[in-house]
């Protein structure tokens, strides 16, 4: 027995001798895998924070300079003075509204301020075109004065909210964080003080806008009345939801319904596994999906492009939403956002515009953006022009070289589809776009676009 007892243990020994490097090296292994791992989620979060910081202080640094242009537009008397500083403000607005959308915070939390940012945009546009010899009447004196004011508080109190950030070490991606988890005991502070700008803006008195972005303003304003349909109850708004993400139960669902604004829309919250939530706005007249929201952590890229713009085409595909081509793609945070417009035959057709956020780890639909789609119902449209697009392209700025055109259907800034030929043309290192009316030759939009913009997938 004694003997056996001893061959055992020198079995053991000798097993254990063996395993021993083996375990050693599966712990190495496994521990220098986690340490990478961890360096990869840490160098991704700091990505991250970084383009979230960048955009915050270039959303202040356009907010300041276009409160200076504006500045400027109330003291020159000459037309071609103001024209140059109205068309500065215009390219500002856009840009900050840009700024905005590269932040990590929910469309609701600084909605008003991207609308203040857009009709300043769109009024500063209209008043830089417009014929006339006299710079300024009174009451467009008025209307700027009151955008200089508004746009100095908006800008300050961002500056407020960024000594905040410097001075208290706060982090966007912990506010991502917070707002994610809906955990109350997370710091706030970031979404926080943006909606009280926002709510800072939505109580900014009225300015006269004009009748040019008044037209558009009542044309938004009419959205629900576009709607013939009938209104849903909140029941068939959860079944809607639900067949919108492929479920067969409604249980888990909430719904509330929104008074705001000028389209009523039901929010439809559901669960979607690990603490995560899925949000869905849906319009109460005809139940029409408005926006998906469903934000998780993506820590790595494991998908390239073109096969997350196979995920977002088989996405619309099977939601009924046919005929629509991306046309821009960006990529943050290891999710790509791919718009898409309508196309009828060879024709684009702008306001008919979706977006689809696609996760890069696994190929899930992160977010869909069709308001424009359901809203900007073009109809019939205008495939003879009067003029050719050789007589449209003399219309296009000579210093402007063109890259490619085609036929297009936008809104003017009267709030009217019409028909234009698109020229994509770049001066210096920007890259624009020029929609010149196929009919008239009038120059009816020019927008600056990032270059990733420009190249259609």
């Amino acid at each position: 027995m004694k003997f056996t007892n001893e061959k055992t243990r020198g079995s053991y020994q000798r097993l254990a001798a063996v395993l021993f490097p083996v375990v050693l090296v599966l712990l190495v292994g496994s521990t220098v895998w986690a340490y990478r791992e961890y360096q990869m989620r840490n160098a991704l979060t700091l990505r991250a924070e970084n383009q979230y910081q960048r955009a915050f202080y270039e959303l202040n640094d356009h907010l300041g300079k276009l409160r200076e242009e504006l500045g400027k537009t109330l003291a020159v008397n000459s037309k071609r003075q103001l024209s140059s500083s109205l068309a500065a403000v215009w390219r500002l607005a856009y840009s900050a509204r840009e700024d905005i959308g590269q932040l990590p915070i929910a469309h609701t939390t600084f909605d008003r301020a991207e609308e203040f940012l857009g009709k300043v945009g769109q009024f500063s546009w209209v008043m830089s075109i417009r014929d006339g010899k006299d710079p300024l009447s009174d009451k467009e004196w008025r209307t700027l004065k009151a955008l200089y004011d508004q746009a100095g508080q908006i800008h300050g109190d961002l500056q407020v909210l960024q000594a905040k950030l410097n001075g208290q070490g706060l982090r966007w991606t912990d506010a991502e964080a917070a707002v994610a988890s809906g955990d109350e005991n997370m710091n706030h502070t970031i979404a926080d003080g943006l909606r009280r700008v926002n709510q800072k803006v939505e109580d900014f008195q009225d300015v006269d806008w004009g009748p040019t972005v008044n037209n558009m303003e009542v044309r938004k304003r009419a959205r629900d009345r576009m709607l013939k349909e009938r209104k849903i109850t909140p029941g068939e708004a959860k079944k809607r939801v639900a067949d919108f993400l492929d479920r067969k139960s409604t249980a888990d669902m909430k719904v509330s319904i929104s008074k705001k604004g000028d389209v009523q829309t039901y929010t439809v919250v559901t669960p979607a596994g690990s603490g995560n939530e899925v949000s869905i706005d849906l319009t109460v007249r005809g139940g029409h999906i408005l926006y998906m929201t469903y934000d998780r952590p993506v820590t790595r890229r494991n998908l390239d492009t073109d096969s997350a713009l196979l995920k977002a085409e088989k996405f619309l595909e099977s939601k009924g939403i046919r005929n629509m081509e991306a046309t821009s793609w960006n990529e943050t945070g290891n999710i790509a956002i791919f718009t898409f417009v309508r196309k009828w035959g060879d024709i684009w057709i702008y306001p008919e515009a979706a977006a689809v956020k696609v996760a890069l780890d696994n190929g899930e639909i992160m977010g869909f953006q069709g308001d424009e789609m359901v809203f900007n119902k073009v109809g019939t449209l205008k495939e003879n022009a009067r003029l050719t697009e050789a007589q449209a392209r003399k219309q296009v700025s000579p210093r402007l070289k063109i890259i490619k055109s085609n036929r297009a259907v936008i809104y003017n800034p009267e709030g009217f589809a019409v028909s234009c030929y698109e020229f994509l043309g770049s001066l210096d290192s920007e890259q624009y776009r020029v929609f010149i009316n196929v009919d008239t030759g009038k120059e009816e939009y020019v927008e600056r676009i990032e270059k990733a913009d420009g190249d259609r997938i």
